[in-house]
This record gives structure tokens, C-alpha cells and sequence, in this order.
């Protein structure tokens, strides 16, 4: 078998024509490549919208339970005009444990947002477990109370008797009268 020029020319046609689909052919799966891969981004982007979607329908009840629990808070705050009620039903509770209570001084009030704090410093001589349960019951009160500071010293002379000092902070609902006449004023 001869190869002349005409057969020659065929192969060279044939190896171009080979050569021309395969870039063809490559540059398409290129393209089906980038596509795939997109549609992947795609569907990622998607789930992760999907998951991130999940709590905003829980986000009104999460609203409507924190709602809920302010207002159970701000039932607890006595209006300012109660402020005597309450230092009146501590100073009970003092007596009713067989405390002595020394002295009674009111600190500045500080104001919060949707409250005011009145810490109260007081001095208390008694037998320790009164002051025990006295703690326990101030504790268990329906007002928001917390003691902030405590100090408390064995008296040498007697058994079982201490001292505290303690700044007791009482938190109310200040008076918005006042608040309105001031700042209209």
C-alpha cells in the first residue's frame, strides 16, 4: 500500500477533525463542570436559608415569653407610694426573728430603665439563728429584693449572738407623675 499526497491530506484531515472535537467537546463539559458546581453553590445557599429560617418562626413565642416574663417582673415592683408598706413588713420580720434593729438609713435611689432601686442600710443585733430565718423570709417575699452587702461579727460576750450590717436593695416602679411633672418643669 502506497500513501500518496491524497491520503496523507485524509489522515491530516482526520487528526484536525479529532483534535477539533476533543477541544469542543472539553470546552462543553468545562461549561457543564461550572454549571454543576453553581447549582451546588445554589442548593447550599438554599438549605442554608432553609436553616436559618427555622427560629424566625420561633422567634414570636421566644418574643411573647420574654414579654410574659417582664410583666411577671414588674408585678413584683411596688408602686414608690408602697415603699413604706415594705420597709414597714421588713421591719417586722426583724422583731418576729427576736432582732434588735440598731439603725435604719435610706441611700440615694438609682434609677433604671423601668425601675428604681432604694438600698436601705441597715443594723441588726440579735441571736444568729433569727437572723437566719430572717434572711430566709426576706428571700421568699413577693417584692424583688436583694442584699447587696453583708457584714456580720460575733458579739465575744454572748453565744450564738451576732452583729450585721447589711444594704438591703429594694426595687420599685418609680412614680410617673413625678417623673412627667419634672421634666415638664
Amino acid at each position: 500500500m502506497k500513501l500518496g499526497i491524497r491520503e496523507l491530506v485524509f489522515f491530516a484531515l482526520m487528526i484536525g477533525l479529532l483534535c477539533a472535537a476533543y477541544f469542543i467537546l472539553d470546552k462543553k463539559a468545562k461549561k457543564r463542570a461550572d454549571k454543576l458546581a453553581e447549582v451546588q453553590s445554589m442548593q447550599q445557599s438554599l438549605t442554608n436559608l432553609r436553616l436559618s429560617m427555622t427560629g424566625i418562626s420561633d422567634q414570636d413565642k421566644k418574643i411573647n415569653e420574654l414579654h410574659q416574663a417582664i410583666s411577671f417582673f414588674e408585678s413584683k415592683l411596688p408602686q414608690e407610694k408602697e415603699m413604706d408598706v415594705i420597709l414597714t413588713d421588713v421591719s417586722k420580720k426583724v422583731e418576729e426573728n427576736g432582732l434588735t434593729l440598731r439603725t435604719v438609713k435610706t441611700l440615694k435611689t438609682e434609677r433604671g430603665p423601668n425601675y428604681s432601686e432604694l438600698p436601705i442600710q441597715m443594723n441588726i443585733s440579735g441571736d444568729f439563728n433569727g437572723f437566719y430565718e430572717f434572711m430566709l423570709q426576706l428571700e421568699k417575699m413577693d417584692r424583688i429584693t436583694r442584699v447587696s452587702q453583708m457584714k456580720l461579727e460575733k458579739i465575744d460576750e454572748r453565744d450564738g449572738e451576732m452583729q450585721a450590717q447589711l444594704t438591703l436593695s429594694i426595687f420599685f416602679e418609680p412614680d410617673t407623675r413625678s417623673i412627667v411633672t419634672a421634666v415638664a418643669e
